[in-house]
């Protein structure tokens, strides 16, 4: 503190005498060699960009020079001189322009592009010395701004694509008017075998939906195309016969036993119309005229042999038994039938060994069985 207050008591002391206060200037810092370097750096920045715009304002007023230049209408050597008072809109369709400049440039109209494409071309092909002086002096820079024209002459749909365009739609025919949709129908002849499978295929549907009527008619209608088809044949007799027309459905079984003798289903089906109409010769008559084979026709040997034994022909009844149960030796009503033939011939033995096979393999009804207790009792053990 001591040292502060001598310097504050001496501050007075000189203020007080008057005396000058000492002034602190600071020494002037000397202006080193890179200073100069950079302002001569950017002189020489200023001064090329100042020649590059200079240049540029040069390429832009010629430019702007060379396009103020109209020239008068060029005649063309086989054209004749235009009229006093055309315009160069006129001669632009007989003056060929470069490709690059046949669209007009958007925002112009069509007359305005086709002037200024006029002019460029009258400006080219003079031999004006001014046009020609400016064109030398610019040659460097148009070499760089104006396109290169291609060689060979344009074609009209270069020069005028709208125009061309117009007249190609005029030009292209008018579609023809579209007929009107119509149904053609043509007849195709089938072949027999085509025309039963279609027959077949029509009448079975007529059964499934219950029309009796339409499948009657084409039952009907593949007999006559296919007289030897025999599933045609029965399901037509089988129509017939639910309907009550016994008559018409024995006729036409009878027709397919003279065309095959040997089909043992007609036969079968003509013995249970007689049956039906009570007839047992004439049903024992059709089933004995053919001997089709066992295995694959039980229930036409059984008919067979069931009927011979109502009409007391035991012998031939008991030879049919015999062979129907060889195929099936457990079948009881056989059993039965056959000690019922046997017994009917007065062979006793015979008779009640069928009687208690029957008793052993069943498959009779009550009315069977008991008959069978009883004619057991009284032939004995």
């Amino acid at each position: 503190m001591s040292v502060i207050n001598k310097m504050l008591t001496d501050l007075e002391r000189r203020q007080g005498s008057g005396e000058p206060a000492a002034v602190y200037v600071a020494p002037a810092r000397g202006q080193g060699w890179w200073m100069l370097l950079l302002t001569l750096i950017c002189g020489l920045a200023l001064g090329i960009l100042s020649w590059r715009s200079w240049l540029y304002w040069q390429q832009q007023q010629e430019r702007s020079h060379l396009k103020a230049v109209v020239l008068p209408p060029v005649s063309l050597p086989s054209e004749q001189a235009p009229l006093p008072g055309s315009s160069v809109s006129e001669l632009a369709p007989q003056i060929p322009l470069p490709p690059a400049e046949a669209q007009p440039a958007p925002g112009l109209s069509a007359d305005a592009s086709t002037q200024a494409a006029a002019t460029t071309w009258a400006r080219e092909a003079s031999p004006d010395p001014l046009a020609q002086a400016q064109t030398d002096e610019g040659a460097d820079l148009d070499e760089m701004d104006e396109p290169q024209w291609q060689d060979g002459e344009p074609s009209d749909a270069e020069l005028q694509p709208d125009l061309h365009a117009e007249l190609a739609v005029e030009a292209a025919p008018e579609p023809a008017p579209r007929r009107a949709p119509s149904l053609k129908i043509e007849t195709v002849e089938l072949s027999p075998a085509e025309f039963a499978v279609l027959s077949e295929r029509k009448a079975n549907a007529a059964l499934v939906k219950g029309e009796l009527s339409e499948a009657e008619a084409q039952f009907s209608a593949l007999l006559r195309q296919t007289p030897d088809n025999e599933q045609a044949r029965q399901q037509l007799a089988g129509l017939l016969y639910g309907q009550g027309r016994l008559a018409e459905a024995s006729a036409l079984l009878e027709e397919g036993i003279r065309r095959q003798p040997d089909q043992a289903d007609f036969r079968l089906l003509r013995a249970r119309l007689a049956l039906a109409e009570e007839d047992k010769r004439g049903a024992l008559a059709w089933l004995g005229g053919a001997r089709p084979p066992l295995a694959s026709n039980l229930d036409y040997y059984a008919t067979w042999a069931g009927l011979s034994q109502e009409l007391g022909q035991n012998a031939e009844a008991a030879e049919l038994y015999v062979r129907l149960l060889r195929v099936q030796p457990d079948q009881g009503r056989w059993w039965l039938g056959l000690g019922i033939a046997e017994d009917g011939q007065g062979h006793g033995e015979r008779a009640r060994d069928a009687y208690r096979n029957a008793q052993l393999h069943g498959n009779l009804g009550e009315a069977s069985q008991a008959w069978l207790g009883q004619r057991l009792a009284q032939l004995g053990p």
